[in-house]
């Protein structure tokens, strides 16, 4: 093994110590994420009129709207959540029950549009007055609201439904009248729906970046949206604990190598009240994908993936008899492709849209012609582009932020369509997630790094500074001194530069040696290392690094944010790359006086409780403590959309998914290792770690097992500190 190399000078942050408080577990968790958290600008976003932002604040304990004017900074309150409530009366057969603000936007420079109860509400601060625009059902999901038509969709079981915009007048005048049997009449979109045939709903398993199951087309007039047959899909029990006796409630979940579900696009059509179904052509088991209209409603883009997941075409529709016209371009890899991204077109421009590809290596924008022409490669970056942030209001530039090379900041560029001209709007180092105006001049950055806890500054596109919105202050100076080094170090086979952060036990002492923690995910899409507030650390980290222990993280290769063959180069291995790179920096730790490398313990969850078990048993004795949550045992057990891509399926790869499969290792165990799963479990199958326990039952090698009765895929709300006090037990009883 090569000797490692530290390429980045530690980066530390100290915190005051005021009071020389220990972190406990219970404030870790519960307040992490509020009043241990950095303050914020809940809702902070700018007016249409690009001079005027709002956010959410308090006056004397109770949430106010606030007013930030512009370029002075001066804030003025103009609503109170009482009296946005107050003006609420009367437009519902029932009365509100809210105590905050509603997640709301600006639908003009007068008005504000927001959420409840299903319905959707117009406040308007010249009236004083709120109106509903839409409403749905009681027992609607998935809702999906449409601004220049008032309708709104939504789904109730597996039926898709569309509001009926006339019928509100009717219902606020009921209400009006104090009757309370006010009913909205909405119209049934779907032709059929049953247990396992879904209309208007994600599919696909919210791979490929879906989130949704509706797309409204930019007028109003027509409504795309998946339907999904998932009959011919394995049934999987989940147990229902709330009976007696105890039940089963069946859920559908495709195998890697199994069969999958089979996914249409329906578009319905107001003006002639009837669905067409789009002709995306066989095979049935497809991935229909990142489906976008274009301005003038005449034509719909959708990004097919074949099964194999290494071929998209990006085809076009007719957006009135569904037919397909022709396939725009085809992107190939010998490993896969994954489209994430819906075509955006050039604002201002129909002829025009940006596509975002890795075909080059890294997320890159392209410009096409509407038909299909490539113009030209617009970005041409040897760095990841994470996320659109939006055009100006002539639709010339377009702001977007993309990580460094090393994927440790995050930055605001935008680029010129015309000219392809770059600027890079946010240099600091550090996590830049900025809220840019409509008109594209003001920039109010919202920014951390490792020492930063968050800066909010109003800049201009040109680099002009107008001052500070938000400095906030180190939330946790109470608590006991904890230090925080983020470096780099090389993989096993000197080739890459990988991320780590390490937080060093309170009161640290170099003449002593520390038990360590490493904490780790390792699998696509997830980053757990960036120059942000405490290096992305989470509070129960400090905590435990509060009762002695050294906590360890390192981003190995197949992690998000460095590219495509950075994330790639675990195709058909899933495990094998990885536990190398958790090894070299296993192999740093040893070298450092104060580790003491006869107690080193692993926790992760998901992927990182399929590593947290990989390392025990595929590394054995490097490891004398694991603590795996949810993990993945046996991949052909997990999700066809995700498995596939990465490691093909069990007929194609036998071999690998033999390699990787964790049942095959528990003799190797030695130390103490504790699986942690919810019973409920619809993402990663109760069965993986059952199937685990049994085997190591029938080798006769003694495990740990702790389940969480009714909780899915992680442990969330008030048992969430439970779960971390068991953690914690854990290493304290046989890693001290």
């Amino acid at each position: 093994m090569k000797k490692i190399l530290l390429l980045l000078s530690f980066i530390c942050v100290g915190f005051v110590n005021a009071q020389n408080q220990t972190l406990s577990i219970d404030d870790a968790i519960l307040k992490g994420r509020t009043t241990l958290a950095p303050e914020r600008l809940s809702q902070l976003m700018w007016k249409p009129d690009n001079k005027t932002m709002s956010y959410v604040g308090k006056l004397n304990g109770k949430e106010v709207l606030i007013y930030i004017n512009t370029p002075n900074i001066n804030r003025d309150t103009i609503l109170k959540v009482e009296d946005l409530y107050a003006s609420f009366y009367g437009i519902l057969p029932e009365e509100p029950k809210f105590e905050r603000f509603p997640f709301f936007t600006w639908y003009d420079n007068a008005s504000i549009i927001y959420n409840y109860n299903n319905g959707v509400f117009l406040y308007n601060f010249e009236t004083k007055k709120t109106t509903i625009k839409a409403k749905a059902s009681g027992s609607a999901e998935n809702l999906d609201f449409e601004k220049t038509t008032n309708r709104i969709a939504y789904t109730v079981g597996n039926q898709l439904y569309v509001s009926d915009a006339t019928s509100i007048d009717a219902l606020t005048e009921m209400a009006k009248r104090g009757k309370k049997e006010g009913t909205l009449q909405s119209d049934l979109i779907s032709e059929s729906g049953s247990e396992y045939l879904v209309n208007g709903k994600a599919v696909h398993r919210n791979e490929f970046g879906i989130t949704k199951g509706t797309f409204w087309s930019p007028k109003g007039n027509k409504l795309a949206y998946y339907r999904m047959n998932e009959t011919m899909v394995t049934d999987y029990s989940l147990m229902k604990f709330d009976t007696k006796p105890s039940g089963t409630e069946t859920i559908k979940y495709p195998m890697a190598g199994a069969k999958s579900h089979e996914v249409k696009v329906v578009i319905y059509n107001f003006s002639k009240k009837r669905n067409i179904e789009v002709e995306t052509g066989e095979p049935a088991e497809q991935y229909l994908t990142n489906v976008s209209w274009s301005p003038n409603e005449d034509y719909l883009y959708i990004a097919v993936v074949n099964r194999a997941q290494n071929e998209m075409k990006l085809n076009l529709y007719d957006g009135i008899t569904g037919k397909f016209i022709k396939t725009l371009f085809t992107e190939t890899h010998p490993k896969y492709v994954e489209p994430e991204k819906p075509v955006l077109f050039v604002k201002n421009n129909e002829k025009q849209f940006l596509w975002l590809s890795e075909r080059n290596g890294f997320n890159n924008f392209y410009l096409y012609e509407r038909g299909g022409k490539l113009l030209k490669q617009l970005t041409n970056f040897k760095q990841h582009i994470s996320e659109v942030v939006g055009f100006d209001a002539s639709g010339l530039k377009l702001f977007f932020n993309a990580y460094s090379t090393d994927g440790m900041n995050k930055y605001l560029y935008s680029v010129e369509i015309k000219n392809g001209k770059i600027i890079q709007h946010t240099k600091q180092e550090g996590i830049h997630n900025a809220v840019v105006s409509e008109d594209g001049f003001f920039i109010a950055d919202n920014f951390s790094n490792i020492n930063t806890p968050r800066q909010i500054l109003l800049n201009d596109s040109k680099g002009v500074l107008y001052g500070s919105i938000l400095n906030a202050a180190n939330p946790i100076t109470s608590y006991k001194l904890t230090e925080i080094n983020l470096g780099k170090l090389n993989s096993t086979d000197g080739t890459t530069s990988l991320n780590y952060r390490i937080i060093k036990p309170a009161n640290f002492d170099a003449t002593k040696k520390y038990p360590t923690i490493v904490y780790l995910y390792g699998g696509p899409h997830a980053q757990m290392v960036t120059n942000n507030w405490l290096g992305q650390a989470e509070l129960w980290m400090l905590a435990f690094a509060q009762q002695g222990y050294v906590v360890f993280t390192i981003d190995n290769r197949g992690s998000l944010n460095r590219g495509l063959n950075f994330e790639n180069i675990t195709h058909r291995q899933l495990g094998k790359i990885e536990m190398e790179d958790q090894l070299a920096g296993i192999n740093y730790l040893k070298q450092q006086a104060f580790v003491d490398s006869t107690k080193i313990g692993v926790y992760g969850w998901s992927f990182g409780g399929f590593m947290a078990t990989s390392l025990m048993t595929r590394t054995p004795g490097v490891f004398k403590v694991g603590v795996a949550g949810g993990p993945v045992i046996d991949w052909s057990m997990y999700e066809v959309m995700y498995t596939e891509r990465y490691m093909d399926t069990p007929q194609e790869n036998p071999e690998g998914y033999k390699e990787n499969n964790l049942l095959n290792y528990t003799q190797n165990l030695k130390g103490k290792l504790l699986l942690i799963h919810g019973t409920n479990d619809n993402t990663v199958l109760w069965n993986h770690t059952l199937n685990y326990a049994k085997k190591c039952v029938d080798d006769g090698i003694l495990i740990d097992y702790a389940v969480y009765p009714t909780h899915e895929h992680n442990v969330m709300g008030k048992d969430r500190v439970h779960l971390f006090k068991k953690i914690n037990q854990y290493f304290n009883d046989y890693l001290k």
